[in-house]
């Protein structure tokens, strides 16, 4: 008898305990947007950051090849150009800063809890602060710290790590989150949420030994964004997707590792529910581009890696009854200089100094590429390698200014003379599309 009330006892706790979950999941959200409804907000975007903890470098001849042999990021700068725009920030009190992944070198825990440290310093101003991984941030192998002449591996971050320290960047507001990814729905005002889309991959990592690029939306993330598609409909609320991985091919030349796999799905779903902008990295180059499904136009902007000259950042603007409007902005790093009383002729003059820095970058790269295919006469491979230089910074930075003169540059005819090759089909892309603006886009209220 005893047994039998036990066993209806037990049975009635768990109803009970399923009644109260069915109630808990089909609750509405938490929905508390700092900014009310027909009122402007503005949104500040940076990406692939790269920070690197200055723990973790001695400046030494391990960290010097790593930056040689990089991609022209000015990590040997990076303390200064992050602190320099968490300044700007400060001071100029956008609404929300959004930072779409890469947010570390190579995801050192250490370099991920001192970021998350400055966001909390933003966030005390009372600008609202969300982020998402890129495929450097989680689970990286590759998480090293530089001594004399050696790497040596520091520790990494796991996903539920990554939500623990930046739990007040998007993680303690989200309105709802992704069981499967580190997705989330945000709310920073009525009229305008976010929609941050994990895409990295990072699960396999460990296993493969290298951090996955390629980025990937599963079915199951699929039918969550939906989810999240609905609810903002329900209150009306015009949704800004961010992710880190592109959205769209932001060249005919380079998409794989960079564009979502998913990226023909995402595009019809966002297109069909007349989401208008989505806001990625990755590539590390300035592009906007468009495609149009379902009769409604989608925009992809590739922001820039703050890493790297001009170290610029995105700025979206959204009016109340007229819009989206975007464009970038640099970081004041020379003032920042002059505040904490800097003697570093290179922070003094950082414009100057990280123009150069990325312009010898690019020359001595294709200059020492060009002498490998042993090809070419000297004379033909520096003039070759100038025009590589300008190409690129018209590339990187999105201001076109710098392909005025390419086509009459010698070094330009002689890269026209080389049949199928690659960086012929660089160059030409690049020169092709000179007259395209990838600095600034306005979408009109639809």
């Amino acid at each position: 008898m005893k047994k039998t009330a036990l066993v209806c006892i037990t049975l009635l706790s768990l109803n009970l305990t399923a009644c109260a979950q069915l109630t808990d999941q089909s609750a509405k959200p938490n929905i508390s947007p700092k900014i009310t409804k027909n009122n402007p907000l503005t949104i500040y975007q940076a990406t692939d950051i790269h920070y690197l903890s200055n723990t973790l470098t001695d400046g030494k001849k391990a960290f010097k090849t790593y930056l040689a042999t990089g991609d022209g990021k000015q990590q040997n700068y990076i303390t200064e150009i992050t602190d320099a725009f968490v300044d700007d920030v400060k001071a100029q009190k956008p609404d929300v800063l959004v930072l779409s992944g890469d947010i570390t070198n190579n995801g050192e825990k250490v370099s991920h809890q001192e970021m998350a440290k400055k966001l909390a310093d933003i966030e005390k101003s009372g600008i609202q602060t969300f982020v998402i991984p890129g495929n450097h941030d989680v689970l990286n192998p590759y998480a090293r710290k530089f001594e004399e002449g050696k790497q040596l591996k520091v520790e990494d971050i796991t996903p539920d790590e990554f939500a623990s320290i930046y739990h007040h960047s998007g993680y303690d507001e989200a309105v709802m989150r992704d069981d499967s990814t580190l997705s989330y729905l945000a709310a920073p005002s009525e009229d305008v949420w976010l929609l941050m889309v994990d895409t990295a991959d990072y699960e396999n990592n460990k296993r493969f030994g290298a951090p996955e690029t390629n980025g990937y939306i599963s079915t199951q993330t699929f039918a969550w964004i939906q989810k999240c598609i609905d609810l903002a409909k329900e209150y009306d609320a015009e949704l800004v997707t961010v992710t880190h991985h592109n959205l769209l091919d932001h060249s005919e030349l380079l998409t794989k590792g960079f564009t979502i796999v998913q990226n023909k799905e995402a595009v019809s779903l966002f297109a069909k529910n007349d989401i208008a902008l989505n806001l990625s990295g990755h590539v590390h180059i300035q592009d906007i581009r468009s495609e149009t499904a379902h009769d409604r136009t989608i925009y992809d902007i590739a922001t820039s890696s703050m890493a790297m000259y001009p170290q610029q950042y995105g700025v979206v603007r959204y009016t109340p009854n007229q819009g989206l409007a975007y464009e970038t902005q640099r970081i004041d790093v020379e003032k920042y200089a002059r505040k904490i009383n800097s003697k570093d002729p290179n922070l003094l003059h950082f414009q100057q100094y990280s123009k150069a820095y990325f312009g010898q970058f690019s020359y001595t790269k294709a200059l020492s590429d060009l002498f490998q295919e042993g090809k070419y006469a000297p004379d033909d491979v520096e003039e070759m390698a100038k025009t590589m230089e300008q190409v690129n910074f018209a590339y990187f930075t999105g201001d076109k200014r710098f392909l005025n003169n390419v086509e009459k540059m010698q070094g330009y005819a002689l890269w026209q003379k080389v049949d199928s090759e690659f960086m012929t089909q660089y160059i030409d892309y690049i020169v092709t599309n000179k007259s395209k603006n990838d600095l600034t886009l306005k979408i009109p209220k639809r």
